[in-house]
Protein backbone atom coordinates (compact mmCIF):
# COMPACT_ATOMS: atom_id res chain seq x y z
CA UNK A 1 0.00 0.00 0.00
CA UNK A 2 1.24 3.09 -1.01
CA UNK A 3 2.28 6.03 2.07
CA UNK A 4 1.51 8.66 -0.54
CA UNK A 5 -2.33 8.10 -0.01
CA UNK A 6 -4.03 10.75 1.46
CA UNK A 7 -5.44 10.09 4.58
CA UNK A 8 -9.60 10.41 3.49
CA UNK A 9 -8.81 8.76 0.51
CA UNK A 10 -7.07 5.63 2.43
CA UNK A 11 -9.98 5.11 4.61
CA UNK A 12 -12.47 5.68 1.80
CA UNK A 13 -11.53 3.24 -0.44
CA UNK A 14 -9.97 0.50 1.54
CA UNK A 15 -11.89 -2.61 3.70
CA UNK A 16 -11.67 0.16 6.82
CA UNK A 17 -14.35 2.74 4.69
CA UNK A 18 -15.92 -0.24 2.75
CA UNK A 19 -16.99 -1.71 5.85
CA UNK A 20 -17.70 1.45 8.51
CA UNK A 21 -21.27 1.11 8.23
CA UNK A 22 -21.45 -2.28 9.42
CA UNK A 23 -18.36 -3.20 11.48
CA UNK A 24 -16.59 0.19 12.89
CA UNK A 25 -18.96 1.93 15.96
CA UNK A 26 -20.28 4.97 15.90
CA UNK A 27 -17.91 7.03 17.81
CA UNK A 28 -15.10 5.63 15.35
CA UNK A 29 -16.87 7.15 12.65
CA UNK A 30 -17.28 10.33 13.73
CA UNK A 31 -14.27 10.95 15.01
CA UNK A 32 -11.59 9.23 12.78
CA UNK A 33 -11.15 12.29 10.91
CA UNK A 34 -11.24 14.89 13.62
CA UNK A 35 -9.50 13.39 16.51
CA UNK A 36 -5.95 13.77 18.22
CA UNK A 37 -3.91 11.98 15.58
CA UNK A 38 -0.86 12.09 18.06
CA UNK A 39 -3.33 9.79 20.38
CA UNK A 40 -3.01 11.89 23.55
CA UNK A 41 -2.87 10.83 26.51
CA UNK A 42 -1.72 12.73 28.89
CA UNK A 43 -4.00 14.31 31.57
CA UNK A 44 -5.37 18.35 30.68
CA UNK A 45 -7.02 19.95 33.59
CA UNK A 46 -10.33 20.03 32.26
CA UNK A 47 -11.54 18.27 35.65
CA UNK A 48 -10.61 21.00 37.70
CA UNK A 49 -10.00 24.06 35.23
CA UNK A 50 -12.42 26.68 34.05
CA UNK A 51 -15.07 25.25 31.87
CA UNK A 52 -16.65 26.88 28.58
CA UNK A 53 -20.36 26.14 27.71
CA UNK A 54 -20.90 27.35 23.86
CA UNK A 55 -24.74 27.08 23.25
CA UNK A 56 -25.83 27.46 19.97
CA UNK A 57 -29.86 28.93 19.11
CA UNK A 58 -29.59 27.75 15.56
CA UNK A 59 -31.73 29.19 13.05
CA UNK A 60 -31.52 32.79 13.59
CA UNK A 61 -32.95 33.67 17.07
CA UNK A 62 -35.02 37.18 16.54
CA UNK A 63 -33.16 39.70 19.51
CA UNK A 64 -35.81 42.43 19.42
CA UNK A 65 -38.38 39.95 21.00
CA UNK A 66 -35.73 38.19 22.82
CA UNK A 67 -34.30 41.49 24.77
CA UNK A 68 -37.12 44.34 23.88
CA UNK A 69 -36.94 47.48 23.36
CA UNK A 70 -40.40 48.10 24.66
CA UNK A 71 -40.75 51.98 25.13
CA UNK A 72 -39.27 51.93 21.42
CA UNK A 73 -41.80 53.63 19.37
CA UNK A 74 -39.52 52.35 15.70
CA UNK A 75 -39.81 48.95 17.27
CA UNK A 76 -43.48 49.21 18.15
CA UNK A 77 -44.13 50.76 14.67
CA UNK A 78 -41.74 48.06 12.76
CA UNK A 79 -43.59 45.12 14.66
CA UNK A 80 -47.81 45.85 14.86
CA UNK A 81 -48.30 42.43 15.56
CA UNK A 82 -45.68 40.45 17.14
CA UNK A 83 -44.09 43.39 19.38
CA UNK A 84 -43.95 42.34 22.80
CA UNK A 85 -44.66 45.38 25.31
CA UNK A 86 -45.94 45.67 29.23
CA UNK A 87 -49.09 44.46 28.58
CA UNK A 88 -47.61 40.97 27.91
CA UNK A 89 -45.46 40.61 31.40
CA UNK A 90 -42.18 41.15 30.10
CA UNK A 91 -39.45 40.95 32.29
CA UNK A 92 -38.18 45.07 32.43
CA UNK A 93 -34.67 45.29 33.65
CA UNK A 94 -35.35 48.28 36.12
CA UNK A 95 -32.15 48.57 37.74
CA UNK A 96 -30.61 50.12 33.99
CA UNK A 97 -31.26 50.98 30.77
CA UNK A 98 -28.89 49.88 27.57
CA UNK A 99 -26.50 52.14 26.58
CA UNK A 100 -27.11 52.59 22.47
CA UNK A 101 -26.01 53.62 19.08
CA UNK A 102 -28.20 56.76 19.45
CA UNK A 103 -26.26 57.79 22.22
CA UNK A 104 -30.01 57.96 24.58
CA UNK A 105 -29.77 54.74 26.78
CA UNK A 106 -32.88 52.14 26.01
CA UNK A 107 -35.16 50.83 28.57
CA UNK A 108 -34.66 46.99 28.10
CA UNK A 109 -36.90 44.27 28.95
CA UNK A 110 -36.49 40.03 28.52
CA UNK A 111 -38.78 37.64 27.38
CA UNK A 112 -41.66 36.95 30.03
CA UNK A 113 -39.96 33.10 29.43
CA UNK A 114 -36.67 33.78 30.32
CA UNK A 115 -37.30 34.48 34.56
CA UNK A 116 -33.69 32.67 34.97
CA UNK A 117 -31.84 34.69 33.05
CA UNK A 118 -33.37 37.37 34.53
CA UNK A 119 -33.05 36.16 38.25
CA UNK A 120 -29.22 35.65 37.17
CA UNK A 121 -29.01 39.60 35.82
CA UNK A 122 -30.21 40.67 39.15
CA UNK A 123 -27.61 38.11 40.89
CA UNK A 124 -24.67 39.44 38.80
CA UNK A 125 -24.13 36.35 37.29
CA UNK A 126 -25.17 36.94 33.43
CA UNK A 127 -23.69 39.78 31.21
CA UNK A 128 -25.46 41.41 27.85
CA UNK A 129 -24.08 41.72 25.02
CA UNK A 130 -25.63 44.08 22.32
CA UNK A 131 -25.23 44.70 18.37
CA UNK A 132 -23.39 41.76 18.16
CA UNK A 133 -22.30 40.85 14.24
CA UNK A 134 -19.76 41.13 11.58
CA UNK A 135 -18.71 43.69 9.04
CA UNK A 136 -20.71 42.59 5.10
CA UNK A 137 -23.37 40.34 6.87
CA UNK A 138 -24.14 37.49 5.11
CA UNK A 139 -28.36 36.44 6.00
CA UNK A 140 -27.45 32.72 4.44
CA UNK A 141 -27.67 29.95 7.34
CA UNK A 142 -24.77 27.97 6.02
CA UNK A 143 -22.78 30.92 5.14
CA UNK A 144 -23.29 33.10 8.52
CA UNK A 145 -22.74 29.67 10.46
CA UNK A 146 -19.32 28.83 9.00
CA UNK A 147 -17.95 32.33 9.53
CA UNK A 148 -19.28 32.06 13.19
CA UNK A 149 -17.59 28.75 14.05
CA UNK A 150 -14.57 29.41 12.15
CA UNK A 151 -14.30 32.91 13.05
CA UNK A 152 -13.23 34.08 9.59
CA UNK A 153 -16.27 35.96 8.03
CA UNK A 154 -16.43 36.25 4.40
CA UNK A 155 -14.06 33.77 3.49
CA UNK A 156 -13.66 30.08 2.52
CA UNK A 157 -12.93 28.70 6.07
CA UNK A 158 -10.55 25.47 6.68
CA UNK A 159 -11.42 25.30 10.51
CA UNK A 160 -12.91 26.51 13.39
CA UNK A 161 -11.58 28.58 16.26
CA UNK A 162 -12.11 26.41 18.94
CA UNK A 163 -10.04 24.05 16.90
CA UNK A 164 -7.24 26.09 16.28
CA UNK A 165 -7.66 27.23 19.79
CA UNK A 166 -6.94 23.36 21.13
CA UNK A 167 -4.50 22.98 18.61
CA UNK A 168 -2.10 26.37 19.63
CA UNK A 169 -2.65 26.22 23.50
CA UNK A 170 -3.35 22.33 23.91
CA UNK A 171 -0.38 19.95 23.63
CA UNK A 172 -0.52 17.10 25.98
CA UNK A 173 -4.60 17.66 26.60
CA UNK A 174 -6.64 14.14 26.50
CA UNK A 175 -8.41 12.89 23.96
CA UNK A 176 -12.00 14.83 24.95
CA UNK A 177 -10.95 18.35 25.90
CA UNK A 178 -13.73 19.32 23.74
CA UNK A 179 -17.50 17.58 23.28
CA UNK A 180 -20.00 18.48 20.86
CA UNK A 181 -23.74 17.16 22.17
CA UNK A 182 -24.60 16.59 18.63
CA UNK A 183 -25.03 13.98 15.72
CA UNK A 184 -22.53 15.34 13.36
CA UNK A 185 -19.22 17.53 14.30
CA UNK A 186 -19.10 21.16 13.98
CA UNK A 187 -16.75 23.27 12.02
CA UNK A 188 -15.94 25.13 15.21
CA UNK A 189 -14.00 21.96 16.25
CA UNK A 190 -12.06 21.34 13.27
CA UNK A 191 -8.39 21.25 13.06
CA UNK A 192 -6.54 21.84 10.01
CA UNK A 193 -3.84 19.93 11.47
CA UNK A 194 -6.45 17.24 12.27
CA UNK A 195 -5.09 17.46 16.12
CA UNK A 196 -7.71 18.76 18.26
CA UNK A 197 -8.54 16.11 20.85
CA UNK A 198 -12.44 16.77 20.36
CA UNK A 199 -15.03 14.39 19.84
CA UNK A 200 -18.97 14.29 18.97
CA UNK A 201 -22.08 12.44 20.08
CA UNK A 202 -25.21 12.56 20.87
CA UNK A 203 -25.87 9.84 23.71
CA UNK A 204 -23.50 8.92 25.59
CA UNK A 205 -24.83 4.92 25.85
CA UNK A 206 -23.95 4.82 22.11
CA UNK A 207 -20.42 6.47 22.64
CA UNK A 208 -18.95 2.93 22.48
CA UNK A 209 -18.92 -0.26 21.03
CA UNK A 210 -22.21 -1.70 19.74
CA UNK A 211 -22.84 -4.64 18.11
CA UNK A 212 -25.00 -3.71 15.35
CA UNK A 213 -26.25 -7.07 14.78
CA UNK A 214 -28.12 -7.42 18.79
CA UNK A 215 -26.01 -11.08 19.40
CA UNK A 216 -24.54 -9.86 22.38
CA UNK A 217 -20.73 -9.57 21.14
CA UNK A 218 -20.03 -6.05 22.09
CA UNK A 219 -17.33 -7.37 24.57
CA UNK A 220 -15.44 -10.21 22.52
CA UNK A 221 -15.52 -7.48 19.10
CA UNK A 222 -14.01 -4.71 21.28
CA UNK A 223 -11.08 -6.85 22.42
CA UNK A 224 -10.66 -8.24 18.94
CA UNK A 225 -10.90 -4.90 17.41
CA UNK A 226 -8.07 -3.12 20.59
CA UNK A 227 -5.92 -6.30 19.23
CA UNK A 228 -6.64 -5.93 15.79
CA UNK A 229 -5.34 -2.05 16.47
CA UNK A 230 -2.70 -2.64 18.78
CA UNK A 231 -4.01 -0.71 21.68
CA UNK A 232 -3.40 -3.93 24.28
CA UNK A 233 0.34 -4.18 23.42
CA UNK A 234 2.61 -4.52 26.09
CA UNK A 235 6.36 -4.35 24.90
CA UNK A 236 5.08 -1.48 22.80
CA UNK A 237 2.78 1.34 21.80
CA UNK A 238 0.92 -0.82 19.42
CA UNK A 239 2.07 1.63 16.73
CA UNK A 240 3.50 0.98 13.48
CA UNK A 241 7.02 2.28 12.59
CA UNK A 242 7.19 1.09 9.09
CA UNK A 243 3.92 1.87 7.76
CA UNK A 244 3.11 5.67 7.82
CA UNK A 245 -0.29 5.14 6.88
CA UNK A 246 -1.40 2.43 8.99
CA UNK A 247 0.77 4.11 11.87
CA UNK A 248 -2.01 7.07 11.28
CA UNK A 249 -4.97 4.78 11.43
CA UNK A 250 -3.59 3.25 14.39
CA UNK A 251 -3.42 6.61 16.22
CA UNK A 252 -6.76 7.57 14.86
CA UNK A 253 -8.45 4.67 16.43
CA UNK A 254 -6.20 4.66 19.52
CA UNK A 255 -7.63 8.24 19.80
CA UNK A 256 -11.29 7.19 19.68
CA UNK A 257 -11.20 4.44 22.07
CA UNK A 258 -9.39 6.24 24.41
CA UNK A 259 -11.99 8.97 24.17
CA UNK A 260 -14.83 7.07 24.57
CA UNK A 261 -12.96 5.39 27.69
CA UNK A 262 -12.80 8.69 28.87
CA UNK A 263 -16.42 9.74 28.38
CA UNK A 264 -17.89 6.40 30.09
CA UNK A 265 -15.47 6.63 32.96
CA UNK A 266 -16.53 10.12 33.49
CA UNK A 267 -20.29 9.39 33.17
CA UNK A 268 -19.81 6.55 35.59
CA UNK A 269 -17.87 8.26 38.69
CA UNK A 270 -20.81 11.34 37.76
CA UNK A 271 -23.49 9.07 38.93
CA UNK A 272 -26.41 10.49 39.72
CA UNK A 273 -27.24 14.62 39.17
CA UNK A 274 -27.88 16.38 42.20
CA UNK A 275 -30.51 18.78 40.97
CA UNK A 276 -33.48 15.95 40.45
CA UNK A 277 -35.48 18.74 38.43
CA UNK A 278 -35.08 18.76 35.22
CA UNK A 279 -37.23 19.75 31.88
CA UNK A 280 -37.85 16.60 29.41
CA UNK A 281 -36.52 18.06 25.90
CA UNK A 282 -33.79 17.07 23.80
CA UNK A 283 -31.84 20.67 24.95
CA UNK A 284 -32.12 19.89 28.88
CA UNK A 285 -30.82 15.94 27.90
CA UNK A 286 -27.92 17.38 26.19
CA UNK A 287 -27.39 19.58 29.26
CA UNK A 288 -27.77 16.74 31.99
CA UNK A 289 -24.95 14.82 30.10
CA UNK A 290 -23.30 17.84 30.43
CA UNK A 291 -23.55 18.40 33.80
CA UNK A 292 -22.91 14.28 34.97
CA UNK A 293 -19.69 14.79 33.12
CA UNK A 294 -18.38 17.72 35.08
CA UNK A 295 -19.67 15.97 38.08
CA UNK A 296 -17.57 13.32 37.12
CA UNK A 297 -14.52 15.44 36.45
CA UNK A 298 -14.25 15.08 32.55
CA UNK A 299 -10.98 16.50 31.30
CA UNK A 300 -13.10 18.33 28.83
CA UNK A 301 -12.68 22.02 29.05
CA UNK A 302 -15.01 23.17 26.22
CA UNK A 303 -18.74 21.51 25.72
CA UNK A 304 -20.86 22.52 22.71
CA UNK A 305 -24.56 22.20 23.06
CA UNK A 306 -27.11 22.91 19.92
CA UNK A 307 -30.89 24.12 19.96
CA UNK A 308 -32.44 24.24 17.20
CA UNK A 309 -35.76 26.00 15.44
CA UNK A 310 -34.69 29.51 15.57
CA UNK A 311 -35.76 30.30 11.76
CA UNK A 312 -38.79 32.08 12.69
CA UNK A 313 -40.19 33.20 9.17
CA UNK A 314 -43.49 32.18 10.27
CA UNK A 315 -45.63 31.09 13.44
CA UNK A 316 -43.19 33.06 15.40
CA UNK A 317 -46.30 33.71 17.47
CA UNK A 318 -49.91 32.80 17.18
CA UNK A 319 -52.93 34.49 15.60
CA UNK A 320 -53.00 37.46 18.49
CA UNK A 321 -50.79 36.55 20.97
CA UNK A 322 -46.91 37.02 20.94
CA UNK A 323 -47.22 34.83 24.25
CA UNK A 324 -48.00 31.96 22.16
CA UNK A 325 -46.53 30.44 19.18
CA UNK A 326 -42.41 28.94 18.34
CA UNK A 327 -40.61 31.93 19.39
CA UNK A 328 -42.37 31.99 23.11
CA UNK A 329 -41.84 27.78 23.05
CA UNK A 330 -38.20 28.18 22.11
CA UNK A 331 -37.66 30.54 25.06
CA UNK A 332 -39.13 28.35 27.82
CA UNK A 333 -37.65 25.55 26.62
CA UNK A 334 -33.76 27.44 26.67
CA UNK A 335 -34.88 29.12 30.24
CA UNK A 336 -35.58 25.75 31.63
CA UNK A 337 -33.11 23.76 30.41
CA UNK A 338 -29.94 26.44 31.32
CA UNK A 339 -31.84 27.29 34.61
CA UNK A 340 -31.74 23.28 35.54
CA UNK A 341 -28.25 23.32 34.34
CA UNK A 342 -27.01 26.23 36.64
CA UNK A 343 -29.02 25.20 39.28
CA UNK A 344 -27.02 21.77 38.76
CA UNK A 345 -23.60 23.70 38.75
CA UNK A 346 -24.33 25.33 41.79
CA UNK A 347 -24.96 22.04 43.79
CA UNK A 348 -21.64 20.61 42.23
CA UNK A 349 -19.77 23.69 43.53
CA UNK A 350 -18.81 23.54 39.82
CA UNK A 351 -20.76 27.18 39.19
CA UNK A 352 -17.31 29.26 39.64
CA UNK A 353 -15.64 27.17 36.76
CA UNK A 354 -18.18 28.11 34.10
CA UNK A 355 -18.81 30.40 31.71
CA UNK A 356 -21.89 29.96 28.97
CA UNK A 357 -22.00 32.03 25.90
CA UNK A 358 -24.99 31.98 23.84
CA UNK A 359 -25.31 32.83 20.05
CA UNK A 360 -27.35 32.27 16.92
CA UNK A 361 -25.74 32.75 13.50
CA UNK A 362 -27.77 35.74 13.10
CA UNK A 363 -30.11 37.92 14.63
CA UNK A 364 -34.01 38.76 12.52
CA UNK A 365 -34.80 41.97 10.52
CA UNK A 366 -36.27 45.06 12.51
CA UNK A 367 -39.55 44.92 10.38
CA UNK A 368 -41.77 41.87 11.03
CA UNK A 369 -42.95 39.93 7.48
CA UNK A 370 -46.59 39.31 6.58
CA UNK A 371 -46.88 35.40 8.02
CA UNK A 372 -46.25 36.08 11.53
CA UNK A 373 -42.32 35.97 11.64
CA UNK A 374 -39.61 37.72 10.98
CA UNK A 375 -36.74 36.97 8.11
CA UNK A 376 -32.97 36.50 8.31
CA UNK A 377 -31.26 39.83 10.02
CA UNK A 378 -27.43 40.80 10.67
CA UNK A 379 -26.43 41.84 14.78
CA UNK A 380 -27.89 40.38 17.66
CA UNK A 381 -27.70 39.88 21.29
CA UNK A 382 -25.35 37.55 23.12
CA UNK A 383 -25.53 36.15 26.84
CA UNK A 384 -22.81 35.60 29.06
CA UNK A 385 -23.58 33.94 32.23
CA UNK A 386 -21.16 32.03 34.74
CA UNK A 387 -19.96 32.38 38.95
CA UNK A 388 -17.40 34.75 37.66
CA UNK A 389 -19.26 36.61 34.87
CA UNK A 390 -19.21 40.42 35.33
CA UNK A 391 -22.78 40.18 35.46
CA UNK A 392 -25.67 42.76 35.74
CA UNK A 393 -23.56 44.92 33.08
CA UNK A 394 -24.35 45.93 29.33
CA UNK A 395 -21.31 45.28 26.44
CA UNK A 396 -21.51 47.13 23.42
CA UNK A 397 -24.10 48.94 22.36
CA UNK A 398 -28.11 48.60 21.99
CA UNK A 399 -28.45 49.36 17.90
CA UNK A 400 -29.96 51.58 15.88
CA UNK A 401 -33.58 50.79 14.49
CA UNK A 402 -33.88 53.96 12.85
CA UNK A 403 -34.58 52.99 8.53
CA UNK A 404 -31.24 54.80 7.12
CA UNK A 405 -28.89 53.49 10.30
CA UNK A 406 -29.94 49.72 8.85
CA UNK A 407 -28.17 47.51 6.76
CA UNK A 408 -28.52 44.30 4.94
CA UNK A 409 -32.42 45.10 4.14
CA UNK A 410 -33.82 46.24 7.67
CA UNK A 411 -31.38 44.39 9.95
CA UNK A 412 -29.93 46.06 12.61
CA UNK A 413 -25.74 46.92 11.82
CA UNK A 414 -23.16 45.37 14.76
CA UNK A 415 -20.66 47.57 16.89
CA UNK A 416 -19.20 44.53 18.51
CA UNK A 417 -17.41 41.83 16.37
CA UNK A 418 -18.07 38.46 17.64
CA UNK A 419 -14.37 37.90 17.35
CA UNK A 420 -13.91 40.14 20.28
CA UNK A 421 -16.58 38.19 22.52
CA UNK A 422 -14.53 34.98 21.82
CA UNK A 423 -11.19 36.15 22.10
CA UNK A 424 -12.63 37.98 25.37
CA UNK A 425 -13.49 34.44 26.55
CA UNK A 426 -10.51 32.78 25.78
CA UNK A 427 -8.00 35.99 27.01
CA UNK A 428 -9.93 36.87 30.17
CA UNK A 429 -11.43 33.18 31.20
CA UNK A 430 -9.17 30.76 29.73
CA UNK A 431 -5.61 32.48 30.48
CA UNK A 432 -4.82 32.87 26.66
CA UNK A 433 -1.41 35.34 26.09
CA UNK A 434 -2.42 38.48 23.95
CA UNK A 435 0.71 36.66 21.60
CA UNK A 436 -1.48 33.45 20.84
CA UNK A 437 -4.21 35.34 18.98
CA UNK A 438 -2.89 35.62 15.55
CA UNK A 439 -3.01 31.89 15.37
CA UNK A 440 -6.30 30.96 16.66
CA UNK A 441 -8.06 34.20 15.03
CA UNK A 442 -5.60 34.89 11.72
CA UNK A 443 -8.30 37.24 10.82
CA UNK A 444 -9.03 39.98 13.50
CA UNK A 445 -11.33 42.28 13.35
CA UNK A 446 -10.00 46.52 13.38
CA UNK A 447 -11.34 46.70 17.01
CA UNK A 448 -9.73 43.85 18.74
CA UNK A 449 -10.02 45.18 22.70
CA UNK A 450 -11.02 42.28 25.15
CA UNK A 451 -14.25 42.65 26.91
CA UNK A 452 -13.99 42.77 30.76
CA UNK A 453 -17.08 39.99 31.26
CA UNK A 454 -14.61 38.26 33.81
CA UNK A 455 -14.67 39.42 37.60
CA UNK A 456 -10.98 39.00 38.85
CA UNK A 457 -10.09 37.05 41.54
Amino acid sequence: MSTKLNRRDFVSKSIWGATASMTLPGFLQQTLFNLDARAQSLPSQGGEGPIILLMEMAGGNDTLNTLIPYTNSIYRGARPTIRLGTEHNILKITDKDGPSVTGNNEPLALHPNLSNFKQMWDDGELGIINGVGYPNPNLSHFKSFDYWHSAEPNSIPKDGWVGRYLDNQCDGCGATTGIFINRRPTLAFQSSSVSSPTVTFQNPQFFNWRDRQGLGREKSLEGLYRNLIGLDHGADDGISGDDDTLAYVQRSAHSAMISTESVQQAMDRGGELLNPSWPNNGLANSLKTIAQLIKGQSETSVYYARQGGYDTHNNQILTGDPLTGRHSDLMQTLNGALGAFVDEMKAQGNWERMVILTFSEFGRKVIENGSLGTDHGAAETLFVMGGRVAGNQYYGLYPDLAADARVSRNSMDFNVDFRTVYRSILEKWMGVPASAMPAIFPSPPVDFTPLDIINPL
